[in-house]
């Protein structure tokens, strides 16, 4: 296997040499040289269908043939309707603002819980909660919000910070509980953060339902959301979920949120409401949000690909596949398989202290010390080796943001396609159990 540097692609990671992948079917990717490796993550958490569906790439080129664009600002079209209307039985929402992608939904959705307090005639009611330790985009404001420390150190004193709450990760815990112990002081923390800012200036509170990128498919207690709920109600704040990551059925539900038994007032959706094949978000509101927009008539924001013909098409193909094959059942049933293989692994292998997620999003967190649950230190680079290592047994995945308050950890997620089977999971936990014992010989000497 070997790895080059590009001489003019402005590089995500610079130190270093990086796989040239060339082809993907299924649940594998192929790189220049013919080498086959495992799709662990799903690309970007966005492949939900697997690479090289002929079907999927015939709608594309169907719809660029008959209409390959138009603009929102001046018109829509009978696929743009028959998506928001598929979207709105799917997700049991009632209105969809389309963006280019997840970041764009961010940006868009937070936007328009900001301006319908400025319709509601409660301007000042302009600033959104968020949580540490999350991820919500690459942008400016998306990255302001996520409460990221390592992920945006890079943007200075230039950050918005409109006020954020700890996480709900009960591994964990920023107030030292243990499950008996826990009150819901995670859940309490926005209602004093509220306090302290003063309701009457927040507009939403946003959040990953299930953790991504940076907590790793975080599943907070059952009980999370409806405390989060009661509060956003009594103190008249929307409910933001981010829903981009976790969505879409691959949890087992549609949104995440079914598992708590609540809803949003805006939920973002991305990733894989294309299955991996168009780049397209949108933002989700109910009606209630969406009626002073009705009323003041006219909102000029919007992207110049948003509701774009060919992305509604593949959304439209996707929902159907995902309906024929049963995949959202296939996300919940492998789900349970994937995390009980995964979690078997900690018999085996001590640097596995954490297994935690739902249906096919599976975190695994490295530690020095599981009795303790001692993180690694950076100058460690577990990490490194454990990404270096599951490639050289022909295993793609992804790391996520140190789990310890964003400064220390060692943490990867599995997101498999929907369409994963038990032959596949097999593979993959075998090649896992292999990485770790390699891992393990260089750091636990």
């Amino acid at each position: 296997m070997t790895a080059t540097m590009p001489k003019h692609i402005f590089l995500s990671d610079w130190k270093n040499p990086t796989i040239k992948l060339v082809e993907g079917k299924g649940f594998y990717f192929y790189d220049i040289h013919g080498n086959k490796f495992i799709d662990a993550s799903g690309g970007g958490y966005n492949v939900s269908l697997g690479y090289g569906r002929e079907d999927i790439a015939e709608v594309i080129k169907q719809q660029a043939i008959k209409l390959s664009y138009l603009t929102r600002f001046t018109s829509v079209s009978p696929i743009l309707e028959e998506t928001s209307e598929l979207l709105a039985d799917t997700v049991k929402m009632d209105r969809f603002f389309f963006t280019s992608g997840g970041s764009e939904a961010v940006e868009m959705g937070t936007r328009i819980a900001k301006t319908y307090w400025l319709h509601k005639g409660r301007p000042n009611k302009n600033k959104i909660l968020a949580r540490w330790m999350s991820f919500h985009g690459g942008t400016f404001l998306a990255m302001s919000y996520g409460g990221n420390v390592g992920k945006r150190s890079d943007m200075g004193s230039s950050v918005l910070d409109e006020g954020h709450i700890v996480p709900p990760l009960c591994y964990r815990c920023w107030f030292n509980k243990q499950p008996a112990s826990c009150n819901l002081e995670c859940a309490d923390a926005l209602e004093t953060e509220i306090l302290c800012r003063g309701p009457e200036n927040i507009a939403g509170f946003l959040c990953e339902t299930i953790g991504g990128t940076t907590t790793s498919g975080m599943v907070p207690r059952e009980d999370y959301y409806k405390r989060i709920r009661e509060i956003c109600d009594k103190y008249e704040i929307l409910l933001i979920l981010d829903e981009i990551l976790c969505g879409y059925g691959r949890t087992g539900k549609m949104l995440a949120a079914e598992h708590f038994g609540i809803k949003g007032d805006i939920v973002m959706l991305a990733k894989c409401i294309s299955g991996g094949y168009f780049p397209v978000g949108a933002v989700a509101t109910t009606e209630a949000v969406a009626e002073p927009f009705k009323q003041y008539g006219r909102y000029y924001a919007g992207f110049t690909w948003a509701g774009n013909p060919m992305a509604c098409a593949v959304i439209i193909k996707t929902a159907e596949i995902m309906k024929e094959e049963k995949l959202v059942e296939n996300c919940a049933v492998m789900g349970e398989l994937l995390f009980s293989k995964v979690e078997k692994l900690k018999d085996t292998h001590p640097i596995l202290g954490d297994v935690r997620g739902k249906g096919l999003l599976v975190g695994m967190e490295f530690v020095k010390d599981r009795a303790t649950r001692e993180p690694f230190e950076p100058k460690d680079r577990v990490i490194g080796t454990v990404l270096q290592k599951a490639m050289g047994n022909g295993v793609i995945v992804s790391a996520c943001s140190p789990p310890d308050k964003g400064v220390r950890g060692d943490v990867i997620l599995l997101a498999p396609y929907y369409g994963v089977t038990k032959e596949e999971i097999d593979i993959l936990v075998a090649q896992l159990d292999k990485t770790l014992t390699e891992v393990e010989d260089i750091h636990f000497k």
